[in-house]
């Protein structure tokens, strides 16, 4: 019966429902502009990827075969591979325009960027093409910007008629294809992995669903959205170097949303916008939107605009051309993860996402040429403000410094340069802020084109008009990176010197052979990858805990506590090889080695090879918990940095293998945020791995779990009992001396023994010898040394207690 009746149920559904999910392809024409011919000779999408945009995820190297062959064919295009994934996918960068323009293109480029320095704009023509930018695919998972971009660069390439020689005579259209190859290649696996011949409309379905971490993000799960401004990532590295040796004067960028939304446009929310943009740049983003309205009106299609969304964060690739003179436009379709889905408005599809991407990416080229005169004037009236902006700043400009750590500074030169904001080494010494900077402190100056880069990266905004964020609201940038910062309120004349870019690696000392030890510090930024490297290779190194100060063959030098001790006793590895290590970690990791002349310091208690002053260090073996509830962002960014940063192998379990890893292999477990932890019947176990002498290094939630399963500093709520009792803080340093306090060496107590107990019989026998008579009960010994066999269980004291345990 069950096999008929199953038969007849699927045949009924079938025939009554299911039809609605029936796989079928777009054709091309389902995206191309009604009335529009077209160049038949230009390559179609099928012809390259074996099925129909909106059909089936477009894999990633067919995207780039199929942008190749189109570039190929078109005079009115031109391609280059601007930079590559973690995985080694390529980054495409289309540049569009006329077969004239791209004759002169860099003449073009050059003129144009004169209208973003005061100084040059006036020779900046009017007739010059407006600037588009259109990125496309910056989170992985939000298919149709990325794969909007197919039919919009057919229609550039094949498209015929006055309208668009008009477009491209008076456009220059960069097209960044795509933005996260290697998220964009997570999505299009899932979903051909669980793809079926009919469309599996249900949310439920595992096909939109994606597990952990999903696509959105890039290789080490890092949001490239976020990525605009924090530059970590070398996706990001490579487009915003595009994007300045342009700097359009539109910029789309192009996402998907919450399934049951629409489809949305800027501008956003109006009192939701950084107080460094213009407000003129709001009102032309009111105006290019009549060019969306126009367009999807025709089309009948539901929209909405200056809702939900805000310009607070300049690290968005719709706010961050906002504050560098251009408009950041952000559009955003009602995501479906498979190819089609139900939602509160009905079925939706992937491929009339990509219809509407693509419609509202032509209303951007259309309403950019239209606006073009407008474009100009705002991009030269955005940088001339510059003066007047200086002139009411009390603000002259920023010092920072961080003397510990020369490559963290450098690497802060160069995320500035990445922005084109201008830094200069300090000549002489400034005064800010109760302090004096000095030799080795660098300056941002806000008179220059970059002011509003500039105060974004270093100011402290805490009182914004409207308290709703969509995104963060905060980032001082110096002080994510650690730098001792001021704000220069008196004049900069005569402070400036060179230029300071940052180098690739901070410049690498020699290292002289070390009669001694060699010693380098460990506040330099790549020190744990130093170590790790000598500890790899057999070498034995030890890390002061206290501070100390090292004769060396350049004379003397003060370390802080944790200073990396490498000596030349007791290596099992010959001399010439750590030299040759310890030359590769100057070039290398940056660091400043220096050679010391002895083992002794100028320290009381502290030499090289100290016994409690100095410690061995030993290799570490690191458990990353990802997976489950854990938040792949912030797994994402220890993974980052420890395997690529640091270069120090880490090991991923999810959290549903926990109960199946032996514990014992590794000496350090990292717990992060989001829900970060072991499942209850581990927890014995992690407690004894502590014990044994395991690591747990924990943030956010995973501190949390941390604190209320393993160290029981944190209870749950309904034990909680109100304790107004202040907790003193005391430094690690002072623990020797404050445990001494509470430890009982040799001290005498008074006892009151009753020897007709058997305990008491058995301890006065002990200690009288055999040979002597035991003394009666009133002559029994008064007095109780804490060595002792045996304690006197009359009138003990707490102190006894303590001492005994």
């Amino acid at each position: 019966m069950r096999p008929r009746f199953l038969k007849w149920a699927l045949g009924l559904a079938a025939g009554a429902g299911f039809a609605l999910g029936a796989a079928h392809a777009e054709p091309l024409d389902y995206y191309l502009v009604p009335g529009v011919d077209y160049n038949q000779g230009i390559v179609k999408p099928a012809e390259v990827f074996g099925h129909d945009v909106g059909d089936q995820p477009v894999r990633h190297d067919l995207m780039v075969s199929y942008i190749r062959e189109v570039v190929e064919q078109s005079p009115r295009m031109q391609i280059k591979t601007i930079g590559y994934t973690h995985e080694r996918r390529p980054i495409l960068f289309i540049t569009v325009s006329s077969p004239e323009n791209l004759a002169r293109l860099e003449e073009i480029r050059t003129n144009h960027l004169k209208r973003s320095n005061p100084e040059t704009a006036a020779e900046a023509s009017d007739d010059l093409p407006v600037v588009t930018w259109l990125n496309y695919g910056v989170h992985g998972a939000e298919a149709s910007g990325m794969d909007a971009a197919i039919p919009t660069l057919y229609h550039l390439a094949a498209a015929q008629g006055a309208e668009i020689e008009d477009t491209l005579k008076n456009s220059v259209i960069l097209i960044t294809a795509i933005f996260n190859p290697d998220g964009h290649s997570r999505r299009a696996a899932w979903v051909t992995q669980y793809g079926s011949d009919l469309r599996a409309l249900d949310p439920a379905h595992e096909v939109h669903n994606q597990v952990w971490p999903g696509a959105r993000t890039n290789h080490y799960w890092f949001d490239l959205n976020r990525q605009w401004l924090l530059q970590t990532q070398p996706e990001s590295q490579a487009w915003l170097k595009e994007w300045h040796d342009w700097k359009p004067e539109v910029s789309g960028d192009f996402h998907e949303m919450g399934g049951n939304s629409t489809y949305y446009f800027h501008p956003g929310v109006p009192t939701r916008k950084h107080p460094l943009i213009p407000a003129r740049g709001r009102e032309l983003l009111v105006e290019i939107a009549g060019y969306h309205r126009e367009s999807l009106d025709k089309a009948g299609t539901l929209y909405f605009s200056e809702e939900g969304f805000d310009n607070y964060y300049i690290g968005k690739g719709s706010t961050y051309p906002q504050v560098n003179g251009s408009l950041g436009i952000l559009y955003e379709a009602g995501a479906q993860m498979g190819i089609a889905r139900e939602s509160d408005q009905g079925i939706k599809t992937y491929a009339d996402n990509i219809l509407k991407h693509f419609r509202t990416s032509l209303s951007t080229i259309k309403g950019a040429v239209a606006m073009r005169s407008k474009l100009h004037a705002y991009q030269r009236d955005f940088y001339a403000q510059v003066a007047d902006l200086v002139k009411d700043d009390k603000v002259q400009g920023y010092v920072f410094r961080a003397p510990e750590d020369p490559t963290r500074v450098n690497l802060f030169l160069q995320f500035l340069a990445r922005h084109r904001v201008e830094a200069y080494a300090l000549k002489g010494e400034v005064k800010a802020e109760d302090r004096t900077f000095g030799e080795g402190s660098y300056i941002v100056p806000l008179n220059q084109v970059q002011y509003r880069m500039a105060k974004a990266l270093f100011g402290k905004i805490t009182e914004f008009p409207d308290k709703v964020f969509y995104d963060v609201s905060g980032w001082t940038l110096p002080a994510a990176y650690g730098l001792d910062y001021a704000a220069v309120t008196s004049g900069l004349k005569g402070k400036l010197g060179d230029a300071a870019l940052g180098t690739a690696s901070a410049d690498a000392k020699p290292v002289d052979r070390a009669p001694y030890a060699y010693v380098f510090r460990w506040s330099d930024y790549y020190a744990p990858r130093a170590a790790g490297r000598l500890l790899n290779a057999g070498v034995m190194a030890r890390i002061a805990k206290e501070p100390i100060e090292v004769q060396t063959t350049r004379g003397v030098v003060k370390f802080d506590r944790g200073a990396v001790i490498v000596a030349n006793d007791l290596q099992t590895v010959d001399g010439a090889s750590i030299h040759a290590m310890m030359q590769q970690v100057a070039e290398e990791d940056g660091i400043t080695v220096h050679a010391a002349t002895s083992g002794h310091t100028l320290n009381v208690g502290a030499d090289l090879g100290g016994r409690d002053s100095v410690a061995d260090l030993k290799p570490v073996k690191p458990l990353l918990v990802v997976g489950g509830r854990v938040s792949s962002y912030d797994a994402g960014e220890v993974w980052h940095v420890l395997d690529h940063r640091m270069k120090m192998p880490v090991t991923l379990v999810r959290q549903d293998r926990l109960s199946r890893i032996d514990l014992t292999r590794y000496t350090h477990i990292i717990l992060v945020g989001g829900g970060s932890g072991f499942p209850k019947e581990m927890v014995d176990d992690v407690k004894a791995w502590v014990k044994a002498g395991g690591t747990i290094v924990a943030s956010r939630q995973g501190a949390e779990w941390a604190a209320k399963n393993i160290t029981g500093a944190l209870k749950d709520k309904k034990d909680d009992k109100a304790d107004d009792k202040k907790v003193e803080r005391l430094a690690y340093a002072q623990k020797g001396q404050k445990d001494a306090e509470d430890v009982i060496g040799g001290a005498v107590f008074e006892s009151d023994l009753d020897i007709t107990h058997r305990l008491g019989l058995v301890w006065c026998a002990a200690m009288w010898p055999a040979t002597k008579t035991p003394p009666s009960p009133c002559q029994c010994p008064r007095t109780l040394m804490r060595r002792s066999r045996f304690i006197p269980v009359a009138r003990s004291s707490a102190a006894i207690r303590r001492t005994v345990a």
